[in-house]
């Protein structure tokens, strides 16, 4: 039997662990963003037992999503309808930015050369509007190849209700360009609403040749054993369908941070709880609900519309990485530059610009053998000196620009928590925060305080936490049909019968994928909306689905209105249940736990430390303090308390 093996690769750190019955082994090492795979293969071989132990690796990557944020993407033709080749660029009439003088717009990474117009057209039923002809095609694709493309999307008017032309069209372009990938939009995504479909599709292909030779890398040093992505809607991806459909994985990172807090919160009984992992680079947040991560269809990368299921990640350039500095009014700025991995902030050694950790570490929340158990030593006078300039420019004292720095950085992440909790008509104060990441810990008591929100909770590995969600996650497929139904009674009674047949195919996907005989669930959600609307709602197919949208509606938006809903689509998903979070390992002592005292440089108290490790289930501590780990590091305030719990330790405010 495989080993299951979780990979998480970050823009400072990439993170491992090993499962082994109920135990977890972490282990972290710098990334290597000049080819990430680099640090993936020597992540592996630290853990593995033997150079040629079967591993079942779950890899969660974002280079397809830094790829399209860098731009570095393969050169892709788009072949569509005679007459749209500009559909692409001119998108829809919607401004992000209502009060901006000028405007940007998305660039898509087709440009104007690389897009092919093709004579055929189909009606908004699939019928033959214009006939695809075999002239025409063999015309097309001869445009193409004259092209050198890398990589070609093929998007056609109205290919949801009928898929053939674009299916013909991909058929005669695999023949003529043989190991070039070749993206329909339809399958990919089958959906109406031909810009977002087209979008989905160009990027989708624009990524596949990146993402794949990456994967190659990792496949060809892995040995014996797998290796797999997680999707961005949470489920392991089948092999075959990862390689043709890499955009459902762009946000696989991410994703197994989700998924782990799901299981976090299901054992401690949360109704809610927003996930919150601040790391070197970024901080992503996201609202998990009823203990499970909740899904979109509308999410956007690089200005440009992917609306493929995800789990509703909002990310903000603050991490701990992110370099701190005054602007052209003369304030203090954090991000979204960060120092990455190399150089890194101040206190590695490498670089001179002052971050976040910098920060901490002047204040004395990060000692010199914090990090790794001390494998990873930090300069602390490089970062106080880091600081201090910072200071004489600002015209502050070193430990007044320290505590600013680190109250602007939250102020930031504070904005971005409100994003998936108040402009969604939650309460923050009914939410818990999981916060982790290498730096969730130092923050999480300052966010809730500032928010009002109940309490926060660091879970088991917080620095690993999204490798552990990846290690844990179960298999799982899609199947996804675009409708457009009214719904009616008899129509509803139409709908439960093809999402019935939807999910059988689901499973038997699933039966043929994977690679466990574990029992599978499976659910029907619906997209909806009042006909008519753009933005749909997705909502479990039952025959309480009227009932159910009104009720939705009107809490995300507060009205209801009494024209008739139509569904534009259904998905059917079935999936193997994640495996168990593990519990938090007894503390080593039995007759207690003695805290040590460390002096910050910049600041007159000194501050209590002590070892997560020694701490029983069950104590309750007062802070001021600082709790340590191999993997994160938690801050309590004066006036909060700490409590140790099986699946991670507890931060509330003192009463």
């Amino acid at each position: 039997m495989s080993t299951r093996i979780g990979i998480d690769t970050g823009g400072t750190f990439t993170d491992v662990v090993r499962l082994h019955g109920r135990a977890v082994e972490v282990f972290k090492l710098r990334s290597t963003p000049d080819d990430p795979s680099r640090a993936v293969l020597d992540g592996l071989a630290a853990v593995r037992r033997t150079p040629d132990e079967p591993v079942d690796l779950v890899h969660g990557t974002t280079v397809g999503l830094n790829a399209v944020l860098t731009g570095r993407l393969a050169r892709t033709a788009f072949v569509t309808n005679r007459g749209c080749e500009d559909l692409i660029e001119i998108g829809r009439q919607e401004r992000v930015d209502l009060y901006a003088l000028e405007p940007g717009r998305p660039v898509p990474p087709v440009p104007r050369q690389l897009r092919v117009g093709v004579a055929c057209r189909r009606g908004a039923r699939g019928e033959v509007v214009e006939a695809l002809r075999r002239d025409e095609i063999e015309r097309a694709v001869a445009a193409v190849v004259r092209q050198r493309p890398q990589a070609v999307a093929v998007g056609l008017l109205h290919s949801p209700a009928d898929p053939r032309d674009e299916q013909q069209l991909a058929r005669a372009l695999r023949r003529a360009l043989p190991g070039v990938p070749v993206t329909c939009s339809a399958e990919l995504l089958p959906a109406f609403g031909e810009y977002e479909r087209f979008s989905a599709a160009i990027l989708n292909a624009a990524i596949a040749p990146v993402v794949g030779s990456y994967t190659r890398r990792i496949a060809a040093g892995l040995g014996a054993g797998k290796l797999r992505l997680l999707r961005s809607s949470l489920g392991i991806l089948p092999p075959a369908e990862a390689s043709e459909f890499p955009a459902r994985a762009m946000f696989s990172g991410p994703a197994g941070g989700v998924l782990a807090t799901a299981q976090v919160a299901k054992r401690l009984r949360l109704p809610y709880a927003a996930a919150f992992d601040m790391g070197g680079t970024s901080a992503d947040v996201c609202l998990v609900e009823a203990g499970a991560g909740d899904v979109t269809a509308e999410g956007r990368i690089g200005g440009l519309p992917l609306p493929l299921p995800t789990v509703p990640v909002h990310t903000v350039g603050c991490g701990g990485g992110s370099i701190a500095y005054r602007d052209a009014g003369g304030a203090l700025r954090v991000g979204p530059e960060s120092a990455g991995a190399d150089p890194g902030p101040a206190c590695y050694g490498k670089g001179d610009e002052p971050t976040v950790t910098d920060a901490h570490v002047a204040l004395g929340h990060l000692g010199p053998q914090t990090l790794l158990d001390g494998a990873f030593p930090i300069d602390v006078d490089a970062a106080v000196r880091a600081v201090a300039r910072l200071g004489r420019k600002l015209g502050m004292s070193p430990a007044a620009t320290a505590r600013g720095i680190l109250t602007v950085a939250e102020a930031t992440m504070a904005r971005a928590i409100l994003v998936i909790t108040a402009e969604r008509a939650v309460d923050p104060a009914e939410v818990p925060l999981v916060a982790f990441g290498g730096a969730g810990g130092l923050h999480a008591a300052a966010l809730c305080d500032a928010l009002g929100m109940p309490m926060a909770v660091l879970p088991p590995h917080p620095g690993a936490f999204s490798a552990l969600g990846l290690a844990l996650a179960g298999e799982a497929v899609e199947v996804v049909e675009a409708r457009q139904e009214v719904v009616t009674n008899g129509s509803l009674r139409e709908l439960l019968a093809d999402g019935a047949q939807l999910l059988q195919r689901a499973r038997s996907q699933l039966a043929a994928d994977s690679s466990t005989a574990a029992p599978a669930i499976g659910r029907v959600v619906a997209s909806v909306r009042y006909r008519g609307q753009g933005a749909s709602l997705r909502l479990p197919l039952t025959r309480r689905l009227a009932a159910d949208f009104a009720r939705e509606h009107l809490r995300r938006f507060g009205f209801v209105t009494e024209a008739a809903l139509e569904v534009v689509q259904l998905v059917a998903r079935v999936e193997t249940r994640p495996l168990p979070m593990p519990r938090t390992p007894t503390a080593r002592t039995k007759g207690g736990f003695a805290p040590r005292t460390r002096r910050a440089p910049l600041g007159s108290r000194a501050i209590r430390v002590l070892d997560r490790r020694h701490i029983p289930i069950g104590a309750e501590i007062p802070g001021p303090l600082v709790c340590e780990e191999a993997t994160a590091t938690t801050l309590v305030p004066a006036h909060w308390t700490l409590t140790a719990t099986a699946y991670g330790t507890i931060l509330r405010k003192a009463d």
